[in-house]
């Protein structure tokens, strides 16, 4: 049986209780899981206890940020004598202060960094002028081969490369392809994908990613830049991972690897079956930058650049999002965070703390 270590961040039973929670949520344990669980639960007579209210927790998030939308705010937690009362935000900052996610909590739901970290001596303003340079350097990339409506519709299009290879694309997304008897390139040029990769061992299928480039032979992966953040997730087979000067890992099924926008690499775990969920109209994250989960909902936003204020620290999100419903996501998050928007000529908005 395999052997079951725990993330390093779970070091007390409160923090191994919200690991267990996001788990059961993904997909069904394994064996070695199983034991695990079970052994955690008679290890303590409170353990159970904690189990259930950090799962409590992790629901009432889902819910939130899955059905507010402009016309439907209601909460699953908000009720006096039976009746709604409203989206409880100050309930949700509650819980997430309690878990860590916010300054001043003590703990740390697993997929919710703290945001304690050193405010970057930057202007707004300085950001979007950087956006904007961003915008002259696009001129000189390739022109997209393969553009996605900015509609959830789209997800479920699949389109067939003359390989025989077969593409998924989420809205928005633009991808430049290099086909020829020696190469299989693709570009991301900003968005993300699910492929799944037609054998041919003579010509590994490449996938560039800003510096990073994916490749496989034969597998089905998902492969995304949004936002200067680079993630990629293995369903099937085995991916290659490198930069322009070295090979970083092989990823086999169940892996996933991400960069962040500082250039730093992460290695973890993904269950396979939500891999490229976002196919079946929802987005599944975890710990996933708030500025990569923003530019995802951009193109369904009215295309909205989203610039989070640089004074304010980094925030991580946990949770199942509907496509259908973006500015529902988009609102259950600054609910979520106590966060506010302001809206700057051009098609921006700063995202700042209140």
């Amino acid at each position: 049986m395999t052997e079951f270590r725990y993330p390093d961040d779970c070091q007390s039973n409160d923090d191994i209780a919200d690991y267990w929670a996001v788990r059961l949520d993904q997909a069904d344990l394994n064996t070695a899981e199983k034991a695990a669980l079970e052994c955690w639960q008679q290890a303590d007579t409170g353990n159970p206890d904690r189990l259930i209210r950090a799962q409590q927790t992790w629901q009432a998030m889902e819910i939130s940020a899955a059905e507010l939308t402009d016309g439907d705010v209601v909460s699953s937690r908000s009720q006096t004598d039976g009746h709604p009362t409203g989206f409880d935000s100050e309930a949700v900052r509650r819980d997430l202060e309690r878990l860590g996610a916010l300054e001043g909590g003590n703990g740390r739901l697993p997929g919710m960094r703290s945001a304690k970290r050193r405010a970057r001596p930057m202007l707004a303003l300085f950001t979007i002028l950087l956006l904007v340079g961003l915008w002259g350097y696009s001129a000189f990339q390739p022109d997209a081969d393969l553009i996605a409506a900015h509609d959830p519709g789209v997800v479920s299009e699949v389109h067939e490369l003359s390989d025989g290879s077969r593409i998924w694309m989420e809205p928005g997304t633009r991808v430049a392809l290099a086909y020829n008897d020696n190469n299989r390139d693709l570009t991301v040029l900003e968005g993300g994908v699910f492929i799944e990769v037609a054998k041919d061992s003579t010509r590994p299928l490449r996938i560039h990613l800003n510096k990073l480039t994916a490749t496989a032979v034969g597998t089905a992966f998902s492969a995304s830049k949004w936002g200067g953040h680079v993630r990629v997730e293995v369903a099937e087979g085995t991916v290659d991972l490198e930069n322009r000067t070295a090979r970083l890992a092989r990823l086999t099924a169940g892996r996933a690897s991400w960069q962040d926008a500082d250039g730093d690499m992460h290695y973890g775990m993904v269950a396979r079956d939500r891999v490229g969920a976002w196919r079946d109209g929802r987005w599944v994250v975890n710990d996933m930058p708030i500025d990569e989960l923003f530019a995802r909902l951009s193109p369904l936003l009215d295309g909205v650049h989203f610039v989070r204020d640089p004074r304010m620290d980094e925030i991580t999100v946990s949770g199942s999002f509907d496509l259908h419903k973006p500015d529902g996501a988009y609102q259950a998050v600054l609910a979520a965070y106590g966060l506010t928007e302001q809206a700057i000529p051009g098609g921006f908005k700063i995202i700042s703390k209140k």
